[in-house]
């Protein structure tokens, strides 16, 4: 055998868990020899439920997972709804004085039973992950209303939430949040959602699935910060929401996704930084409703979103929105031509 074979097979036999130092005796067990700030990294990407699983990996790990930094838990992870909420308090109760980087709850209206009794301890546990400093805040949790302490959370950097409510805040202060992804989220009504993305000084990505009945009839997104915007409106309305209004006013914005075929109108501002745009709406103009060009308001709202999107470098239009928007979109090419 060569030089460099027998250098391989040294090595193969010295990393081999089933290999032992013949000085000192025992055998070598590498995952035990990992610091533990390297393991509890590795373990805090993984959901809750695989880092109890891979315990059984080294005895050194055994109790390791209550002081992971992080706790990602679904109720239908446990068969019994007193089971998940012993685990959740126990968890929480272990090193109290550390900061948690994750809290991640998922929801099972099955399993929970009493959803007010549910919605209770959720926000006993959101307040005490909330002083611990938590960073990353992911839930989705039926009918919960989001309590006041959420909007002044300063260690916050995202903030996912589904299902959930948010009521009308008295003050929004989130200076580290980056991130904000809401799906089907019910807001108290306009001002809500509104003053939650001002108050966010350094948002950056803003991600959001409307339901029918989330109470926002004029959506104003307004942020200083935000590079990415996307935004999902819902699949069915009734008749009191058919002028839906999105208006948007975000200089530093560079990529935007719309879509939505019933929201009436979209207003953009300070576009001038927008470098990539997928468009999918109809401007309300679908099921039948055809387009009056003897309708000024509305050829003017929707020359002037042709106009705001004109520059966009990297740009992606849905049919639907060419055929509604055929009459202003030619009208506008053979301007700029």
């Amino acid at each position: 055998m060569d030089e460099d074979g027998e250098k391989r097979v040294r090595t193969k036999r010295l990393c081999s868990p089933e290999s032992s130092d013949k000085k000192s005796g025992y055998e070598v067990d590498w995952v035990r020899d990992l610091p533990e700030s390297l393991i509890c990294h590795v373990l805090l990407n993984l959901s809750t439920k695989d880092v109890i699983k891979n315990c059984v990996l080294s005895t050194k790990w055994r109790y390791l997972w209550r002081y992971v930094p992080g706790l990602d838990l679904d109720c239908s992870d446990f068969t019994e709804y007193n089971t998940f909420v012993s685990f959740v308090d126990r968890f929480l109760s272990t090193n109290t004085e550390s900061y948690l980087n994750k809290f991640k709850l998922g929801f099972d209206c099955d399993l929970v039973g009493d959803e007010e009794t549910g919605n209770a301890q959720m926000a006993r546990w959101i307040n005490d992950v909330v002083k611990r400093k938590v960073q990353h805040l992911d839930l989705e949790w039926g009918a919960l209303e989001i309590p006041p302490i959420v909007y002044v959370c300063k260690s916050l950097v995202s903030l996912k939430l589904c299902g959930v409510i948010l009521p009308i805040p008295e003050f929004v202060c989130l200076p580290s949040v980056k991130v904000i992804v809401l799906d089907w989220v019910k807001f108290a009504n306009d001002l809500a959602l509104e003053m939650l993305i001002s108050g966010c000084l350094v948002l950056k990505s803003l991600t959001l699935c409307r339901s029918n009945n989330d109470n926002v009839k004029v959506l104003r997104v307004r942020s200083q910060s935000l590079l990415s915007f996307n935004y999902n409106g819902p699949n069915t309305m009734g008749p009191e929401y058919e002028e839906l209004i999105v208006e948007i006013d975000t200089p530093k914005l560079q990529d935007l996704t719309l879509s939505h075929r019933m929201t009436a109108s979209f207003i953009i501002k300070n576009r001038s930084s927008l470098v990539g745009a997928h468009i999918n709406i109809e401007f309300n103009f679908c099921f039948g409703e055809k387009f009056d060009p003897k309708n000024l308001p509305k050829r003017e709202m929707i020359r002037n979103f042709l106009v705001g999107i004109s520059g966009v470098k990297n740009m992606a239009i849905a049919a639907c929105t060419l055929e509604v928007t055929f009459i202003e979109f030619a009208i506008l090419m053979l301007t700029l031509s």
